[in-house]
């Protein structure tokens, strides 16, 4: 594993390489996008994975699943990504993710969904 960390043109560019490691299960990809002190808040606010490895134990332990975006608004460095989600044969959600970035790399991900179906 390579320990050079490529940087992302801007905050939009960021969010989007986790979300497509998200759905490719690369969890490497996923940490390289990320501060080395990344926090991720899993919905309900009680648990938090930190780091690099944090993010990569998200990819890990994600369902396999199909995102259709449907909404992307930057905000400075910060970046929100709406859309719906489905897991086929599992669930179907609407999904809500929030990247915090320093410019290049995400430093804080929260994201939260409500049912679709």
């Amino acid at each position: 594993m390579s320990s050079i960390i490529p940087r992302v043109a801007d905050p939009l560019s960021a969010a989007k390489a986790f979300m497509a490691a998200l759905e490719a299960n690369d969890a490497d990809k996923a940490a390289a996008v990320c501060a080395e002190d990344v926090a991720i808040e899993l919905p309900g606010g009680e648990n938090e994975l930190e780091g690099r490895e944090g993010a990569r134990r998200l990819i890990r332990m994600a369902p396999p699943f199909v995102r259709l975006v449907r909404e992307e608004k930057v905000e400075g460095n910060v970046v929100i990504l709406r859309g719906l989600t489905r897991s086929p044969g599992h669930f179907a959600n609407y999904t809500t993710w929030t990247f915090e970035t320093d410019g290049n790399l995400i430093t804080h991900v929260t994201f939260t969904w409500r049912p679709a179906n």
